[in-house]
């Protein structure tokens, strides 16, 4: 089986989370294993759902760490020109849910670790290839990887998520919080007699709009921070004063801006806000993503190793998304690179697609980062 067919293969298994089903995408992975005599480990999460991982001997027991994702997100209800689990191929592009973000990555990875494998080369550094259940919704693959595993001895780590072959550096922090107003039914032809909670909801998002403006920062090469209000939940019925409104807010953060200090800030304001009220009951605050910023410096190891495959492009970038790398790295602590084959703009988008140059050449290109890479 080619590289294309393979990938073409992890396009027709549906691994969209929720609620994931990543066990089969490892058996694919363990298949071709299996076939080439590659050692594997599968570590089971339960409910079809597993991380796996490949580690081969180098010269030093320092480890270059690749890492990618299995599952995807849902294809979603929009009308796609080419099904989203079909893999069909028109000229260059190959489409299907997870093409571009990120089975092409995990494909290249894969593949790379494997020729290195079969042609019994040995890199400076012990390679490890992790594959991850779950980056999707709350990357319970990594956590689980991070809890049974010291990377204390990692030297560097690359991430294979979509960056158009661009040597990327890091990645924005995303921070989502929920925010509950509290109110009190009563009949809405005797509003006076309620307290209405989605009214009070306003003047929270008027303070939202406060704090967009106070955060923003801009730091090359990630861009600039951002905050929006994507969600909003209230009320019952038309006839009843709504006792309940939910807001859903998404903050992008640039490094150094620290999650603990804005979502402590924010709940002062609002504490503030709602002091006059004298009613401890007015609001609650709820985090339920905290993926904080990456951020290697160029001059590292790793990025200049892989400027130097690169050769044709000597800058670095930044990208809005974030990754697994959140969860194992949280500190920038190990110099990371974050390099695929696939096209960001395309990620979670109805047709997505991959080129397939692109995805051959990143085998390639894994392949000679493993090789060349020296701490």
């Amino acid at each position: 089986m080619n590289a294309e067919q393979f990938l073409k293969r992890l396009l027709r298994v549906n691994s969209s989370n929720p609620p994931g089903n990543e066990s089969y995408v490892s058996e694919l992975l363990v298949e071709r294993c299996e076939k080439s005599g590659l050692p594997y480990q599968i570590t089971e999460l339960g409910e079809n759902r597993s991380n796996f991982s490949i580690r081969l001997k180098g010269r030093d027991r320092r480890e270059l760490f690749f890492c990618g994702h299995m599952d995807t997100v849902l294809p979603g209800e929009q009308k796609w020109d080419y099904p989203p689990f079909e893999a069909e191929q028109t000229g260059n592009k190959l489409y299907g849910r997870g093409a571009s973000d990120m089975k092409s990555g995990l494909a290249a990875m894969f593949l790379a670790v494997e020729s290195l494998y079969l042609q019994n080369e040995e890199p400076p550094h012990d390679i490890v290839f992790l594959a991850t259940a779950g980056e999707e919704v709350d990357s319970c693959g990594a956590r689980t990887y991070l809890d049974d595993h010291d990377l204390s001895n990692t030297a560097a780590m690359v991430i294979g998520e979509p960056t158009r072959e661009k040597v990327v550096v890091g990645h924005k922090g995303a921070l989502w919080v929920e925010i509950i107003t509290f109110g009190k039914t009563a009949h809405g032809a005797m509003p006076h007699r309620g307290i209405n909670a989605i009214e009070r909801i306003r003047d929270v998002m008027a303070i939202l709009d406060e704090c967009r403006l106070d955060w923003k920062i801009t730091g090359a090469p990630l861009g600039e921070s951002s905050l929006s209000i994507n969600k909003i939940e209230g009320g019952m019925q038309t006839n009843v004063i709504p006792d309940q409104c939910h807001i859903y807010v998404d903050i992008r953060t640039i490094p150094p801006q620290s999650h603990d200090n804005i979502f402590m800030e924010l709940k002062r304001k609002l504490t503030d806000l709602f002091k006059k009220e004298n009613d401890d009951s007015t609001f609650k605050m709820e985090t339920l993503l905290n993926r904080p910023g990456i951020l290697t410096e160029s001059s590292s190891q790793i990025i200049q190793t892989a400027k130097d495959i690169k050769a044709t492009d000597d800058d670095v970038y930044g990208v809005s998304y974030y990754t697994d790398a959140a969860v194992l790295n949280p500190e920038s602590k190990i110099p990371t690179l974050i390099y695929g084959p696939g096209d960001e703009q395309l990620a979670h988008q109805p047709n997505e697609y991959v080129n397939i140059d692109a995805y051959l050449r990143s085998i390639e290109y894994y392949k000679r980062l493993a090789l060349t890479f020296e701490a």
